[in-house]
């Protein structure tokens, strides 16, 4: 049977969202959730019922960490622009609890494992199965009725979000929805945690539970033989029946508990000192980075993909276009990779930095934050400090003089972007320049920037960092008056700039040679 076509709806709401919020509270009926929606009641009735619930749905499968398969099933486009419109309503409804750390604005998998880190003598994990499809269609039914929604615009809102009446993992709607649902399950838990003196966090299906004593309690987990062992973890009832009456049930075989004597993970962060990634985390990285640079981004795209297409991870829509670049893909999985160990090692981290570079040294159009990782750590000869209004008459000049003469010199406008970290950008910068030449001028003398960047170098310099060559700008008595008023600089045998840079920039070379 040919089903007519209708056009995709709007992909944004309209109106604001605090009245929105009362409409869907309000709704009873069809043409309420139309009106919620935005989009003609026929259309609506057409994309939910003229096809079977799953009709269009994308399933596919990608492995598991722990091993195992996830199954992801992606709705087709007018179910998801009206899920993402669904899901703007519910996010403003829903209220996470402070235990609470997957599908959170502002929250990530390392503030849930920061709660657990250093101080804990046993960590236990468990992890609850099925987790998405445990969540049926008359649950998130119940969840919207209690709500204050009609029962019939309530089937209609979960008939909406389902998928062969469960709630699907690759629909927009689902995390939030699991959390609404999940919240009974947090409120349980934090008691017992609280009664036992425990700390708790929930990242989506993982639950985590930590305790400075010197054992676990006994009333909730026992163990024979080493914690270390997980057949011999034993849950105790009123931990298990807390998860059980909430609906969702228990993947016994990943129920881990830690001592501090070994490599404790909570959402697979390891916390015995600091949150940190897991080493093979790393060593995965290095080997898609050397592969890239030995073998090139398409060749290792394409090994890639092999490994791991469907039954992997890529989704086999992507995989039949036309225009799909494995090499392209390659790239989009490595900076993902060192997005996640940014967040949390930190845009510092040594290890980080140099993945960064190396990826720089393949890559001729890396991301944003590759490139201001590149000028950061990239290695100039000379720093030109100076105020924006001495600039086109002796900063630029300079900079273009000490360029002719080869000597990598940083200005501002030439070496940062739209986009970049000037403050971070500078910093770094100056603090590995081998030259500092500062720009004095009645301009500069009185402006903060300058006098920080100043200041900064000459610190450098008396640790024996860099040296600083001040270029006076300016009249005699104008120089003197300068002079006068940054002490530290008297001392100094200072340059006049006369107009012209190349004497200055020669001079300049045969100091760095």
């Amino acid at each position: 049977m040919r089903y007519p076509t209708i056009p995709k709806p709007k992909p944004e709401l309209s109106r604001d969202l605090k009245s929105t919020v009362k409409r869907f509270l309000a709704s009873s009926q069809l043409q309420d959730v139309a009106d919620v929606l935005e989009v003609h009641p026929g259309h609506l009735k057409h994309w939910l019922y003229a096809k079977p619930s799953h009709a269009g749905y994308v399933v596919f499968k990608i492995p598991k960490k722990s091993g195992g398969q996830r199954t992801i099933s992606v709705p087709p486009d007018p179910i998801k622009i009206l899920q993402l419109k669904f899901k703007s309503i519910l996010d403003q409804i829903y209220k996470p609890k402070n235990c609470v750390f997957g599908f959170v604005s502002n929250r990530s998998i390392v503030d849930g494992a920061t709660k657990h880190k250093k101080k804990s003598r046993w960590i236990l994990n468990i992890d609850l199965e099925d987790f998405f499809p445990s969540i049926n269609f008359g649950r998130v039914r119940g969840l919207f009725i209690a709500m204050g929604v009609g029962p019939n615009a309530a089937s209609i809102w979960a008939h909406l979000v389902t998928c062969h009446g469960k709630l699907p993992q690759g629909s927009p709607t689902s995390p939030v929805l699991s959390n609404m649902i999940a919240r009974q399950l947090d409120s349980k838990l934090i008691n017992l945690a609280r009664r036992f003196h425990l700390s708790y966090t929930r990242y989506a299906d993982d639950l985590s539970f930590s305790t400075t004593k010197n054992m676990f309690p006994v009333e909730l987990v026992e163990f024979s033989g080493s914690p270390l062992d997980a057949d011999n973890v034993e849950l105790q009832p009123r931990l298990v029946d807390a998860i059980h009456s909430s609906g969702f049930k228990i993947n016994e075989k990943k129920t881990r508990l830690q001592s501090k004597a070994v490599r404790q993970e909570v959402t697979g962060l390891t916390v015995n000192e600091f949150v940190n990634v897991p080493r093979r985390f790393i060593r995965q990285i290095r080997a898609m980075v050397h592969s890239a640079k030995k073998f090139g981004f398409i060749e290792s795209g394409r090994e890639y993909v092999k490994k791991y297409a469907p039954p992997g991870r890529i989704s086999p829509t992507v995989l039949k276009k036309e225009d799909f670049d494995p090499g392209a893909y390659f790239k989009l999985v490595i900076y993902g990779k060192l997005a996640f160990l940014r967040m949390v090692r930190g845009k510092t981290d040594k290890c980080y930095v140099n993945l960064c570079l190396k990826m720089a040294e393949i890559d001729s159009e890396p991301p944003s934050q590759i490139v201001e990782i590149k000028k950061m750590y990239e290695e100039f000869d000379v720093f030109i400090c100076h105020a924006s209004e001495d600039k086109d008459l002796v900063a630029t000049p300079l900079f273009n003089a000490l360029t002719d003469v080869d000597v990598v010199a940083f200005i501002d406008n030439e070496n940062i972007g739209w986009g970049d970290s000037f403050v971070e950008i500078i910093n770094h910068v100056l603090s590995r320049a081998k030259l500092v030449v500062v720009v004095l001028s009645n301009n500069s003398v009185d402006k903060a920037w300058p006098k920080k960047e100043l200041n900064a170098s000459l610190a450098r310099e008396i640790d024996g960092q860099t040296k600083v060559l001040p270029l006076m700008v300016g009249s005699e008595q104008e120089i003197n008056n300068l002079l006068d008023q940054l002490p530290l600089l008297k001392d100094k045998i200072h340059k006049k700039w006369n107009g012209s840079g190349d004497v200055v920039a020669n001079e300049i070379k045969k100091i760095l040679s």
